[in-house]
């Protein structure tokens, strides 16, 4: 078969097409006939019988079925009147005849219809040939291409198949999935930055800030020997220092929060003692305000960092106290949904500035001008922080009779038995 398919693909090389073909394979008999004719001492009918049956072969071989047909017939007509007693003259009274033309058009036929198959094959690995050798070429450009333009101008130079289709979606896919890294890298490059920039700004601002408090604190010990202008100003001083260094520190942890540089010590505990805990250190702060603490008697343990969840309802405390009268109420309330516990510090005073109320972060903090209000978006940004590392969210919501709401979340999660109440069971 690797013969043929050999000889077919020589002989397809200059294959005529259409009336030509027919007129080509006329030729075929009419130059077996000749050649029959002059070896006539030499051939005998059996050999010129084959000459015509190779001939009608090659004919199907290279110009197809309908072509070596019109040569079978032909060639039967020819060894019949040429080859045939008596010469030049149409036997039909011989009864090979017959039988000669339809071997003929059995082999016109398959030949034609294996021509037609191998050729198909051939045609069919060609295109597979070029099809691969094209996506290689494609996949070797594509591997190469760093953005969507290149990868569309290396998608214009090839034909479209769906391999072809499948590599583009790929390298877009890689190009936008490559992307999306370099953008998340470089924000968290920027942040680290920022981070890193403040902490450094907060160290050095921090070693002044601690000497100039310590001076005041030595001049208001020695308040006697100055005016009392001079010990107004000297008070003044240190209150803003004091305020300042209280900035720097928060700074400070804030810088530590956002380079993620936090380690949580949870235990399961109570909520009810830490806000206890908060409200004590805020003793002096808190003495005008009236608290309300609501908190169920079967709410369950939650389980967060002690110290970190302190600071975080002290902040808020911290900032109802700031921005209230002296003399209003300041409610704290506990309750639970189906996972999750959510704390309220809610207050009515005249509200948060607008910008305090818009998500605390980071960013929001050192760029949409949280700074002009002391200390306040620093306080929600850090309590933030915590919060989102115990899977909690911080959210602040204008109260419609005034005041505000500061409600921040933690998962309610199941807590362990204790080992007295394992006891008690026991015993029932």
């Amino acid at each position: 078969m690797s013969a043929i398919s050999f000889l077919l693909a020589a002989l397809r090389i200059t294959k005529p097409d259409g009336y030509l073909a027919y007129l080509v394979a006329s030729l075929f008999p009419l130059l077996v006939s000749l050649l029959a004719f002059l070896l006539g001492n030499v051939l005998d009918s059996a050999s010129v019988i084959m000459l015509y049956l190779l001939a009608v072969f090659l004919c199907a071989l290279w110009l197809g079925k309908w072509p070596s047909v019109l040569a079978a017939v032909l060639s039967a007509l020819m060894f019949n009147v040429l080859f045939v007693p008596p010469p030049l003259a149409l036997n039909a009274a011989n009864v090979g005849n017959p039988l000669m033309l339809m071997v003929l058009l059995v082999v016109a036929f398959m030949a034609g219809q294996m021509s037609a198959k191998l050729l198909d094959q051939n045609r069919a690995l060609q295109e597979s040939e070029a099809l691969a050798q094209s996506l290689y070429l494609m996949a070797r450009e594509l591997a190469g291409a760093v953005d969507l333009k290149q990868v569309e101008e290396v998608a214009a130079r090839y034909p479209f198949s769906s391999a072809a289709g499948s590599l583009l979606d790929i390298a877009r896919e890689r190009v936008h999935y490559a992307d999306m890294a370099q953008t998340n890298l470089v924000q968290i490059e920027s942040e680290r930055l920022r981070s890193s920039i403040l902490s450094s700004l907060s160290h050095d601002l921090r070693t002044p800030l601690t000497a100039l408090v310590g001076l005041t604190d030595t001049l208001n010990s020695q308040n006697q020997n100055l005016s009392l202008m001079q010990q107004d100003m000297v008070e003044a001083i240190h209150e803003q220092s004091v305020r300042l260094a209280e900035m720097v520190t928060k700074l400070l942890d804030l810088a530590r929060l956002s380079a993620g540089r936090l380690t949580l010590h949870k235990e399961w505990q109570p909520i009810d003692e830490v806000i206890g805990s908060a409200l004590k250190l805020l003793e002096v702060s808190l003495a005008q305000r009236s608290i309300h603490v609501h908190i169920p008697a079967d709410f369950p343990m939650l389980e967060f960092d002690a110290i970190l969840m302190e600071r975080v309802v002290g902040n808020l405390l911290e900032n109802a106290a700031k921005y209230t009268p002296a003399g209003t109420p300041i409610d704290i309330y506990a309750e639970r949904n189906i996972s999750m516990a959510i704390i309220s510090v809610c207050d009515r005073g005249a509200g948060f500035p607008s910008n305090v109320l818009l998500a605390p972060s980071l960013e929001s903090v050192t760029q949409s001008g949280m700074l002009e209000t002391p200390a306040t978006g620093l306080g929600l940004a850090i309590c933030d922080a915590i919060l989102k590392a115990h899977d909690g969210k911080l959210t602040l919501e204008q109260r419609v009779d005034g005041g505000i709401c500061a409600r921040f979340t933690l998962p309610l999660g199941i807590p362990p038995i204790m080992e007295e109440e394992v006891d008690e069971e026991e015993l029932l």
